[in-house]
């Protein structure tokens, strides 16, 4: 997803580390690893709730008989009701 190459997340440590010193990187980490478990959590139930969705459409296109539209018609080209 994110092409972060050694030098960079070097760079992105050190930052951190200069910015909140190393007394906070514990717990930066902490929320940092709570927030990544909610967006999974919220991405699964958004999963779930879609192939419930899914799910439902297809028991409803499989439960209804499609009708071919030549059956409405007779002979005078009237459509019937």
């Amino acid at each position: 997803m994110f092409d972060v190459g050694g030098g960079e997340l070097f760079l992105i440590v050190l930052l951190i580390l200069l910015l909140f010193g190393p007394n906070k990187i514990p717990e930066i980490a902490k929320y940092f690893r709570k927030g990544v478990i909610e967006v999974k959590k919220a991405q699964q139930q958004f999963k779930e709730q879609i192939n419930e969705i899914t799910t439902e459409i297809d028991n409803t296109i499989k439960s209804e008989t499609i009708k071919s539209p030549t059956n409405n018609v007779n002979k005078d080209n009237e459509v019937k009701e």
